[in-house]
């Protein structure tokens, strides 16, 4: 059995909030109602699209227009996703070693699966083992059913989950899995702190992958 590092998408890996605000601004405006400063997004971002677009539209949206509004927006980002996105500094000579040390590496998102497979072709080409989004009648995380599923699917032993926000601390402790938390993604470190006092913080790559060696080293005893 191998073991695994667990990966969150947004803000862990992918610099994406200014992409998804963006695309999100671009579907309102597409509905005729009001956008929201690129920072703003820090804040809606983490549970699912549909979350994402009910904070972003007007307070008191009918299920009418949230529906339209989700529309454009999965049509847009989609596209985007098929781009070539911005990973964070480091990213991609890290999990080359890791998985050059025989340590497999998996996304867990709450974005759809279809979108997620458009970054895992177009931005993680031979980075990662598995990526996998929202799907059909399954929870999203916190939820750790298709984290569970994941992990039994590469018949792997998980030796760290890697994130970015309070969704993946809470998906962290439901799986019973080590969490690391990255301060450079959607969240401070003071909001990560208020969250859980204990949390494991990391500022940069160089920071994760010494932790992360010590994850390894305790895992293989």
């Amino acid at each position: 059995m191998k073991p695994l590092v667990l990966f969150d998408m947004d803000g862990t890996l992918l610099n994406s909030v200014p992409t998804i605000g963006e695309c999100c601004n671009r579907a309102l405006a597409e509905n005729d109602l009001p956008q929201h400063p690129i920072p703003a997004y820090n804040g809606m971002v983490g549970n699912g699209m549909r979350i994402l677009i009910e904070r972003a539209c007007p307070a008191g949206s009918g299920e009418a227009l949230i529906a339209r509004v989700i529309a454009a927006y999965d049509r847009i980002y989609t596209e985007a996703c098929r781009q070539k996105g911005i990973l964070y500094a480091g990213v991609p000579e890290l999990l080359q070693k890791l998985r050059a040390q025989g340590v497999l590496t998996a996304v867990i998102t709450n974005k759809p699966q279809p979108q997620a497979d458009a970054l895992s072709e177009s931005t993680f080409a031979g980075l990662l083992d598995a990526v996998w989004g929202q799907r059909e009648g399954l929870p999203l995380k916190p939820d750790p059913t298709l984290a569970k599923a994941l992990i039994e699917s590469l018949d792997a032993e998980p030796a760290a989950y890697v994130g970015d926000s309070q969704v993946d601390i809470a998906l962290g402790k439901n799986l019973g899995v080590p969490t690391i938390l990255m301060t450079w993604g959607s969240r401070t470190a003071g909001e990560l702190r208020s969250a859980d006092p204990n949390a494991v913080l990391a500022d940069n790559a160089a920071e994760l992958e010494t932790l992360l060696r010590q994850r390894l080293a305790d895992l293989r005893g």
